[in-house]
């Protein structure tokens, strides 16, 4: 499961909720002070090891917004937003090569949690985080060569689980959760493998003002007030582009160099482009729905010209096209928070020629957060991960304009 996936599988779990009534009368947003551990297994390419396990310790600041009637947070449950820390023990996995080890990671991220379902002082829900996470212990084809995973000490983080909350008293709540988590190096380096991992544990959460019980309520359709968004069209122009490592380049790199000269080698990072067109309709106040069309630029096409002659053959190569630029169209759609969406795309190449090696085939996809701040409407930005069959490409940082 990459990155992609994790974040499209929580998004459909966004979605697909609905929210329950908000808590009692009078109760009003707070703050509080998280911490847990848990343990988590690698979940990806588990022939790699002979030990899988390892622990994770949190420590976290947690927001409970306020869930007036026709807010986005009444809509949403009363979500939890947090900022936190996870420690994770990482240099307890074994590797089967003793040419191959990992050494502890430490995350930095931000994430929303949202309640599904309550029953008396017990709720059930699930959580979606994004951040960055380090580590030293990456891939070096000297001294680290087994581990393929991920080649950068600055990782991207994802991640997303389900929670069962116990309201014990008026400030503690103790929670019991499950998680599936990513690590990369988001193409800005390669290989790029990624991790994966999963598993679950335990935390207390103490709130810094007190709480009256939540009713235990059924499910109920959300409304947001009309006065908080605009129904109806709005269309979109914005660039914007990152940077990714090529595959092919180090593939056909290392075929042809000894380990000595291949350390000593420092891939080129290629730059990438993207414009695009978005016609989109606001369905309510969380949905909105629309079709986009998109152009692609992509620098490194004579890199890929010669790996595809050392990987395939020249003669392959010679016969394959090679064009920098890409056409697409697709479908998109947007699950908001205020003035934050999730954005997700799905297109299908109109005209694209990538040669052998790094022909993905005609869908892509991009996932990600669009922002609209107030302030300097109209623009807006965003960023977003651009991938093939749910394998990262390389994060797209855009910037656009909206109107109506």
């Amino acid at each position: 499961m990459k990155r992609t996936s994790v974040i499209a599988a929580f998004a459909v779990l966004w979605l697909a909720g609905a929210p329950v009534a908000a808590q009692g009368p009078g109760d009003g947003p707070g703050s509080a002070i998280r911490a847990g551990a848990d343990r988590m297994t690698i979940g990806s390419f588990r022939d790699s090891y002979t030990s899988l396990g390892f622990n994770s310790f949190n420590l976290a600041w947690d927001f409970v917004t306020r869930g007036e009637a026709g807010s986005f947070s009444a809509a949403y449950n009363r979500p939890v937003f947090t900022i936190g820390l996870t420690y994770n023990t990482l240099d307890d996995v074994v590797f089967r090569s003793e040419r191959g080890h990992y050494s502890p990671m430490v995350a930095a991220y931000a994430g929303i949690g949202r309640d599904l379902l309550r029953y008396g002082p017990f709720s059930l829900g699930y959580d979606i985080s994004l951040g960055l996470s380090y580590s030293d212990g990456y891939y070096d084809p000297l001294t680290n060569p087994s581990n393929w995973f991920f080649s950068s000490p600055v990782l991207f983080h994802a991640a997303g689980g389900g929670h069962i909350t116990w309201q014990l008293a008026r400030r503690l709540d103790l929670i019991a959760d499950i998680s599936v988590r990513h690590s990369s190096s988001a193409r800005f380096a390669y290989p790029n493998g990624g991790l994966n991992y999963w598993g679950g544990g335990l935390s207390a959460r103490y709130h810094f003002q007190d709480r009256k019980p939540a009713p235990s309520r059924g499910f109920r359709t959300p409304r947001i007030s009309d006065e908080l968004y605009e129904k109806g069209w709005s269309y979109e122009i914005y660039a914007g582009g990152g940077v990714h490592a090529c595959a092919a380049e180090w593939l056909a790199t290392s075929k042809t160099v000894d380990r000595e000269t291949l350390a000593a080698t420092h891939l080129r990072r290629w730059p990438m482009g993207s414009l695009g067109f978005d016609a989109i309709y606001r369905l309510n106040g969380r949905f909105a729905l629309g079709a986009n069309a998109s152009a692609f630029y992509c620098s490194n096409m004579e890199a890929l010209r010669w790996a595809d002659g050392i990987i395939y053959s020249e003669e392959e190569a010679a016969a394959s096209s090679y064009a920098p630029f890409s056409v697409g169209l697709g479908a998109v759609q947007e699950v908001f928070y205020r003035r934050t969406a999730f954005y997700l795309q799905e297109g299908y190449y109109l005209y694209r020629k990538a040669g052998i090696h790094a022909d993905h085939g005609r869908l892509y996809e991009r996932a990600g957060l669009r922002i609209y701040p107030r302030r300097i409407e109209p623009f807006f930005f965003s960023v977003c991960i651009k991938a093939h069959r749910f394998k990262a490409d390389y994060m797209d940082f855009t910037i656009g304009l909206r109107f109506k």
